[in-house]
């Protein structure tokens, strides 16, 4: 248990050498155990991999960036090679020739299916078979022995995926939203690098930082959010429709526009009366996409949805490295008919796109989200509004396949060793209200 004594790096006497301080106005915080423990202190890597889970299928590279050339691609901090196999087929190949270690995403795709070194042109395929050794001749030894390490691959809606586990790959459909498969909806991508630390995208979902971040940009006014209601805080956040890979959130929405607040002996927000648009709400005062009486949602290994009523907002956060994110963003409508997938179509590339993907995630929550803004390291105190992250920080990892199949504990094993670990630390799960 904390004694109050741990600091961070920060010293209690303010002087890191120690000397005088006197005629310093000191400032020090009350860094007793009651201020700096009270709630919960789960970190948010002490169970999620910081890097991500490994046995899963992530989304890689949209199939339309895949050309002559072959594409370099950081998954989970794998460097990946990633080309156009034959029928249809993506290949994704470590970015090493086994031969000399020459990075093959310098190379070239001069034969239909393949990848060629750049400093021998030994050839692979899809497979990371080697096909030919074109320095050494067509009777080279190493043709059909020499074989670069290849990942698992799937293309499904213009996306290539790719297998990241040590283990067997699931099929796709275990680890894909449903709608992926389903010819009835319209489903459409778009992909970007973001600076900060995959959890942390994910985490964001639903965490009440919704009325402080996007209460008011000029650009509203002309969507007309700018004049819709919204309650001055969350009052607390509840779990609901778990399953063995997903959890639904559902924020308990009851307060005011307004309220008081003692400790700055004022009102926040100051001025509401031009709100008068109601905040629909799924389940509630609007038909949701899914039915679920919840938009939001989390699915393993890194998937955030979010149900906007009309159409299912959906984010694949893809580990990059520890510091950057390959963000794919979906968009899922209905496509039954013909207009109905023109329609989607245009609604992706207008509205969603540069509205609410770039306009609202990339230019409102990016920008307090970067590695460079945000510590995600730093021991954090959290509060009622974040039970959901408390709940997918300690109990979704026991869920995943990389507990089951690669930590080698089972899931109850994992919830003793937290539960000691809780003990020892004195860390307290907030719990319901009643």
């Amino acid at each position: 248990m904390n004694n109050g004594s741990h600091s961070n790096g920060h010293h209690p006497n303010g002087n890191r050498d120690g000397g005088s301080t006197d005629n310093v106005h000191l400032n020090i915080p009350d860094r007793t155990e009651e201020t700096m423990y009270g709630v919960s202190q789960i970190g948010i890597h002490d169970l999620v991999p910081q890097m991500g889970y490994r046995e899963y299928w992530y989304p890689a590279i949209e199939v339309r960036k895949l050309g002559r050339k072959p594409r370099r691609v950081k998954l989970l901090g794998d460097e990946l090679v990633m080309f156009r196999g034959k029928d249809g087929k993506v290949g994704a190949l470590k970015d090493r020739c086994p031969h000399r270690g020459a990075f093959l995403s310098f190379g070239r795709c001069e034969f239909e299916g393949t990848i060629s070194c750049p400093y021998h042109g030994y050839t692979f395929d899809e497979t990371g078979k080697c096909v030919a050794a074109i320095t050494e001749g067509p009777d080279s030894p190493m043709v059909g022995k020499l074989k670069a390490r290849a990942y698992p691959t799937a293309v499904l809606g213009g996306v290539a995926y790719v297998w990241m586990g040590q283990t067997d790959p699931v099929p796709l459909e275990e680890d894909l939203p449903s709608e992926f498969f389903d010819s009835k909806y319209a489903v459409h991508v778009y992909s970007k690098v973001w600076p900060m630390n995959w959890a942390v995208s994910i985490e964001q979902n639903e965490d009440a930082h919704f009325s402080w971040i996007h209460r008011f940009r000029v650009r509203r006014l002309f969507n007309l959010e700018a004049f819709r209601q919204i309650p001055a805080y969350w009052s607390g956040m509840n779990v609901v429709g778990e399953t063995d890979s997903t959890m639904g959130i559902k924020p308990t929405v009851n307060a005011a526009q307004q309220a008081y607040y003692p400790g700055l002996g004022k009102k926040w927000p100051q001025h509401v009366w031009w709100r008068f648009r109601k905040f629909p709400v799924p389940g509630i005062n609007v038909k949701s996409f899914s039915g679920k009486p919840y938009r939001s949602e989390h699915y393993l290994p890194s998937i955030t949805r979010v149900d906007m009523g009309n159409r299912m907002y959906n984010r694949w956060a893809v580990p990059v490295d520890e510091n950057h994110t390959m963000m794919f963003t979906y968009d899922i409508r209905k496509g039954g008919s013909l207009w109905d997938r023109i329609f989607a179509k245009l609604c992706f590339h207008t509205v969603v796109r540069y509205w609410q993907v770039k306009g609202v995630n990339e230019l409102e929550d990016l920008p307090v989200q970067l590695y460079t803004r945000m510590d995600p390291k730093e021991p954090q105190k959290l509060g009622r509004n974040d039970r959901a992250i408390i709940h997918w920080r300690r109990k979704m990892p026991l869920k995943s396949r990389d507990a089951q199949r690669v930590w080698g504990m089972s899931e109850r094993a994992l919830v003793d060793a937290d539960a000691v670990r809780e003990e020892r630390e004195g860390l307290v799960e907030v719990g319901d209200d009643d």
